[in-house]
């Protein structure tokens, strides 16, 4: 005889043992539930008339107040105020309430479908709330009877517990796989932009080259000039001079021609 089957006998006793017990207990928590209501229902029925009573004595009195006290005090004022309004505020008015009236009748036909879907749709969680209720006790009705054994209670657990697992198997397949097709997008993509954009392709930075820097005591080394270039430019230099040099002597002599020309009416005088 195995554990299983010692708690099977075991729970097999104690359903035997308990039956009669649960069997009387339901029957006088129906017996009490019925006369608690036979004994509150007077009193309740009772209270309800009593409020209704009150309320509508008060809804009376609320009426003769206001037709005897407050209405004969607003009821000039009002025709007082209507009668000095412009006939502009009057239109103004008039115009205020067709658009209110309006706006009512378009409120009332936006409304009332609404309202028919939401009652429709608690109607409808109401009665599958109902039925869901009802399942559940004529499954646990069993239980309680005992028509229901050990072993069929555990391979229900497993089977819930199995497809639970198996719901949890499947969500994490389908989050894998939608992470699996991110990484090669992200990865194709990158190899496209690559392929488009090669290494090769993109241009230096066009940046300016900083100046050389002559070390101190550092002498800068020229190439030394070809011995044509060096005597075209001497010749150049000499004729530069001799040039300025004659340039020099005409002014001289321009000079001198001046100062004798000035010098000349003096003698004749």
């Amino acid at each position: 005889m195995t554990r299983i089957d010692a708690a099977r006998e075991a729970a097999g006793k104690t359903r035997e043992q308990l039956a009669p017990y649960a069997a009387s207990a339901r029957d006088a928590a129906a017996h009490y539930t019925d006369e608690a209501w036979q004994r509150l229902a007077p009193h309740v029925g009772s209270a309800v008339e009593q409020a209704r009573v009150a309320a509508l004595t008060a809804q009376q009195a609320a009426q003769h107040t206001v037709d005897s006290r407050v209405a004969p005090r607003v009821a000039p004022l009002w025709d007082q105020a209507v009668g000095s309004l412009p006939p502009s505020v009057e239109d103004a008015v008039a115009r205020a309430a067709v658009r209110t009236r309006r706006a009512a009748r378009q409120a009332r036909r936006t409304a009332v479908p609404a309202v028919a879907h939401a009652f429709d749709e608690a109607s409808h969680a109401t009665a599958l709330a109902a039925q869901a209720a009802r399942e559940r006790g004529a499954a646990t009705l069993p239980v309680l009877r005992g028509q229901v054994s050990l072993a069929e209670i555990e391979a229900l657990a497993a089977k819930h517990s199995r497809s639970r697992r198996s719901r949890w198997g499947r969500r994490l397949v389908v989050l894998g796989t939608l992470g699996l097709l991110a990484g090669g997008g992200l990865a194709a993509w990158k190899w496209w932009e690559k392929q488009s954009n090669p290494d090769w392709l993109v241009e230096p930075p066009s940046t300016p080259l900083p100046p050389r820097s002559t070390p101190a005591g550092a002498t800068s080394s020229t190439m030394p000039l070809d011995p044509e270039v060096r005597a075209k430019q001497a010749a150049e230099a000499k004729q530069a001079e001799q040039a300025a040099r004659a340039k020099k002597a005409a002014r001289a002599k321009d000079v001198a021609e001046d100062a004798e020309e000035l010098g000349d009416p003096a003698d004749d005088a």
